[in-house]
């Protein structure tokens, strides 16, 4: 039986970076052979321009984001869930309240950061608050060694993976 992975990750639309390589992930052959992977797309933004938007429509689909993600983790008894949050802003907020969620359930977190801004914005409220309870007990993906410092206040480096993004060969 393979080892199963929840993915909570960002998924086009709208397409940027970070939805770019959750599509990556989604689509690989050999993560999906690998393991049995389950999906959720973190995404509440239906367009670039509404992304960092606060709204009602945002609010109840986030609502729902929550329901199924408690549903499926209750299902399929997932050994590890891979969540990619932002360092910062709104969708912090919100990729936070799911994190929390998933360690209070027992899961095994790995977040991903495809950006940087937790030491430019750790002294802003809330962030001071969050960002300690955000690294407790999760293991960190980085793009690379460079970004350590952007978080090893909270993070001891036993619990950071360095892993550069992949661009697959659009030839295969």
């Amino acid at each position: 039986m393979k080892p199963s992975i929840l993915f909570i990750l960002h998924m086009p639309p709208p397409v940027h970076g970070a939805a770019m390589m959750g599509k990556y992930i989604h689509d690989s052959k050999m993560i999906n052979e690998t393991f049995d992977c389950h999906y959720i797309n973190l995404a509440t933004a239906k367009d670039i321009k509404d992304i960092g938007k606060v709204g009602l429509k945002k609010l109840i689909s986030f609502l729902e984001m929550l329901k199924s993600i408690r549903k499926m983790v209750k299902q399929m008894k997932t050994q590890l869930v891979y969540v990619t949050p932002n360092s910062h802003g709104i969708a912090l907020y919100k990729e936070f309240v799911i994190v929390q969620m998933l360690k209070g359930m027992g899961c095994k977190v790995v977040i991903h950061f495809h950006n940087q801004g937790v030491r430019a914005f750790q002294n802003h409220w809330p962030n001071k608050w969050i960002y300690p309870r955000l690294f407790k007990g999760v293991k960190v993906i980085l793009l690379s060694e460079a970004l350590y410092e952007d978080v090893e206040k909270y993070v001891d480096r036993q619990n950071v993976l360095i892993c550069p993004n992949g661009i697959p060969d659009i030839n295969e």
